[in-house]
């Protein structure tokens, strides 16, 4: 079987399929990732092949100029609006421009391959009419949680059903089936059920460090925001994290930051720093009583999966819909808006709260367990190749 990847051209949104694309190779099928040319070396350091599609502008790049429009030293929470109905109804706009821009050099590219089955994510919308048009089954795999529903969709026909109907289609297809690595329990109530896989971490290889090797004797917080604080103005909000971490007791810190941040900016809190390493957070998670960030899926996804409370401070899209989750089923806490996450104090007493009492870790065990126990990416592979009918 021949299977073709198709994702929203940045990083976050193919990792979580990368244990799936393992499992179907593992099981003898061909893999194949279609991306921007930028994204192919991240796609090979995920152990995976690519097509080059030609040169794209970089997503981050483009988030990253909207941002500073606010001022230089603007975070993104506050350069950008909290998401709405009519946000995710505007967010369509983007994926359904670039397939109708990319969609016949993605098709070409598509029929050279002949995939039996192609796997997409929530804001791919080129993997869909490529189903539609070569008569393949189309699969979508959610990277957390999934607040593209109504109006997401409802943009993405408007835009897309008239191209659709020109490539002698009813429309824009839907997908065969939902894969959906999120706890049901967490997921956004409301939505279509997906249909369940184990999350497994992809957020890249490491060296497993000695430190985590044992449990600590005191407190360990990490520190995860993702590629975020180099790229997306978030030196800020992470000073004011350290000051409420150097105001708290006897802790040790794991900063899983990108490389390029300087040490001045925690040298609040430099004598408490064990790894300022941009380590794979899998690594260490079991080992930490916290983690704070910025309510990534797949950052989230990872400390639930190691039964870690969390703190989150949402700066932009579905960061806010996992900060509500969190909240909602006691797995951690948010720290929401612009004044409250400058409030050193109020980050404190969250933390304190998330360290030494023990209902945010109850509520991550029970999450855990949701997760291991569905069923594996390898055992989702039979039914997909029934779908794909090889």
């Amino acid at each position: 079987m021949r299977v073709l990847i198709s994702t929203w051209p940045a990083s976050g949104h193919l990792q979580p399929i990368v244990p799936l694309s393992w499992a179907l190779r593992g099981a003898g099928h061909e893999v194949i990732v279609t991306t921007p040319q930028h994204l192919v070396p991240f796609v090979k350091s995920t152990g995976l092949d690519a097509i080059a599609l030609g040169e794209e502008q970089d997503q981050k790049m483009m988030l990253q100029g909207i941002i500073q429009q606010a001022g230089e030293n603007a975070s993104p929470a506050e350069a950008l609006p909290r998401p709405d109905r009519q946000f995710w109804g505007n967010i369509a706009y983007g994926p359904a421009g670039r397939t109708a821009e990319t969609l016949q050099l993605q098709l070409e590219k598509a029929k050279a391959f002949a995939p039996d089955l192609i796997v997409t994510d929530p804001m791919d919308l080129a993997g869909r009419l490529l189903g539609g048009i070569l008569g393949v089954p189309v699969v979508r795999h959610r990277w957390g949680v999934d607040p593209l529903t109504e109006a997401f969709e409802e943009t993405a026909h408007m835009v897309l059903d008239p191209v659709a109907q020109q490539l002698g289609l009813t429309g824009l297809p839907e997908p065969e089936l939902t894969i959906d690595p999120c706890p049901p329990s967490f997921q956004l109530p409301g939505i279509e059920k997906g249909r369940p896989v184990r999350y497994l971490p992809s957020n890249g290889f490491g060296a497993l460090p000695s430190w985590a090797l044992e449990q600590p004797s005191k407190p360990r917080i990490c520190v995860s925001f993702g590629s975020m604080p180099k790229e997306l103005g978030m030196r800020k909000v992470l000073g004011w994290v350290y000051e409420a971490i150097a105001k708290l007791g006897d802790v040790e810190v794991v900063l899983a930051v990108p490389n390029g941040i300087a040490a001045e900016d925690h040298s609040v809190i430099a004598d408490r720093v064990i790894s300022s390493a941009h380590l794979p957070l899998n690594l260490f998670m079991r080992t930490c009583s916290v983690i704070v960030h910025h309510g990534g899926s797949g950052t989230g996804l990872t400390a639930l999966n190691a039964a870690t409370p969390q703190l989150v401070l949402p700066q932009f899209a579905d960061h806010f819909p996992w900060a509500e989750r969190l909240e909602a089923t006691g797995a951690g806490a948010a720290v929401e808006g612009v004044e409250k996450q400058q409030d050193v104090a109020y980050i404190q007493d969250r933390l304190e709260e998330l360290i030494h009492k023990p209902e945010a870790r109850e509520a991550s065990l029970a999450l855990q367990a949701e997760i291991h126990n569905a069923p594996s990416p390898a055992a989702l592979v039979p039914e997909l190749e029934a779908l794909a009918g090889v």
